[in-house]
């Protein structure tokens, strides 16, 4: 099947567009999930002529960063108005998009067996590095025009799916917080500490070397209360924490980005660990732990914890104690119990729209990993559901 392989240097030629007419002030940075990201540069001086203009289906890379991450940045402008990026960028297109889709290329460029493959020429290449000669000699299956918006419709359907639930979930944890900020935050009635109403870093036992459920820091989200990704690994050391207890990073940046979970993705009265830079909060009787996880994205008490962070500069960490003293308004029962109602039906539709996404990635997967079944000259069906 390899022989149906076409070398990706025959359709794609790099352009050099600059902004001397000022285009575009829209400046763009690539991330390592192979998008854009809106720069958080300082511009005001900055000469804006001499920086790269990336047109609609152009592609903008960053060959410097393969050494580094492990992974090559390429990301495809599909916006109608052009955007500039760094002049270190190398920017790309496709010499006739009859033969070559760029979506579909797109795709390519996403598969983690792309990127080891980019990994290796780096480490293998005389000079060190990933360049334009590299990436040229890139081999990969090329069917029919016909076929390849076939696969690219497929996996973008199952894309704005995930990107719909991602949304609704958005504005569903910005419903739950509306209502636990009209309940609990607007009032300066704070005289109650914290720690009367929530357990920090409760205690549990795991054996050296058991096999458990694991979460690491990356698998935090900085919007989000769903835990991205859990594992399955030894015991070591870590923080340890169950179904309904709340994690919240306490290092620096991680903090200050909002990383934040709500635990809800393991087996009933299944113990689980993660990184020693969670702090844990547990609900203590009678309180709702969907309050403890409101309380954790309410901004003030995430200032207070900001505030509270202690240590070398770059290596910061929140101070537990002093978290404990944050002071909140006195909740009486009946009050805790109906929010817990009230907000009960949002967290659990989070709860299915998360698992959905899941199951979505790994078909999103799927469709990554059959572009290598592909047989351009024989044109062959694949069952791509």
């Amino acid at each position: 099947m390899k022989s149906n392989y076409k070398t990706l240097g025959d359709y794609i030629k790099p352009v050099n567009n600059r902004n001397k007419e000022m285009v575009s002030t829209d400046l763009r940075g690539l991330s390592m999930t192979k998008e854009f990201r809106k720069s958080t540069s300082n511009i005001i001086g900055t000469d804006l002529s001499k920086y790269k203009l990336v047109y609609k289906n152009q592609f903008a890379c960053d060959f410097m960063s393969v050494i580094r991450v492990h992974k090559l940045p390429v990301v495809l402008h599909e916006e109608e108005m052009p955007v500039i990026v760094s002049p270190a960028y190398t920017i790309f297109e496709i010499k006739d998009e009859t033969q070559l889709n760029p979506e579909y290329l797109m795709m390519w460029f996403r598969r983690p067996e792309f990127d080891r493959y980019a990994d290796f020429r780096c480490d293998s290449a005389i000079r060190g590095g990933f360049k334009w000669d590299e990436l040229c000699e890139v081999e990969l299956p090329i069917p029919s025009i016909e076929k390849q918006r076939e696969i690219v419709a497929e996996y973008n359907t199952v894309v704005n799916r995930i990107k719909l639930n991602e949304q609704l979930n958005r504005k569903l944890e910005e419903t739950a917080q509306a209502v636990y900020k009209n309940w609990f935050s607007e009032t300066n009635n704070k005289n109650q500490p914290l720690e009367d109403l929530i357990e920090f870093n409760p205690k549990h036992s795991i054996k050296k070397g058991e096999i458990v459920s694991y979460v690491e820091m990356s698998d935090l989200q900085e919007e989000k209360m769903s835990i991205k990704n859990i594992a399955q690994r030894g015991f070591t050391a870590g923080s340890k924490f169950k179904n309904g207890d709340t994690l919240l990073a306490r290092i620096t940046p991680c903090l200050e980005n909002g990383k934040t979970a709500f635990v809800d993705g393991l087996n009933e009265d299944e113990i689980a660990y993660g990184s020693t830079e969670f702090i844990v909060l547990r609900p203590k009787p009678n309180v709702s732990k969907f309050w403890v996880y409101c309380l954790a994205r309410e901004d003030d008490f995430r200032s207070h914890a900001i505030s509270s962070m202690i240590g070398s500069s770059g290596r910061q960490r929140v101070n537990s104690d002093y978290l404990k003293e944050y002071k909140v308004p006195l909740v009486s029962e009946e009050d805790m119990c109906d929010f817990h109602s009230a907000v009960k039906p949002i967290f659990e539709i989070i709860r299915l729209k998360s698992d959905e996404n899941q199951s979505l990635i790994k078909m999103k997967d799927l469709i990554l990993s059959k572009m290598t079944q592909l047989e351009p000259e024989k044109e062959r069906e694949i069952q791509w559901n």
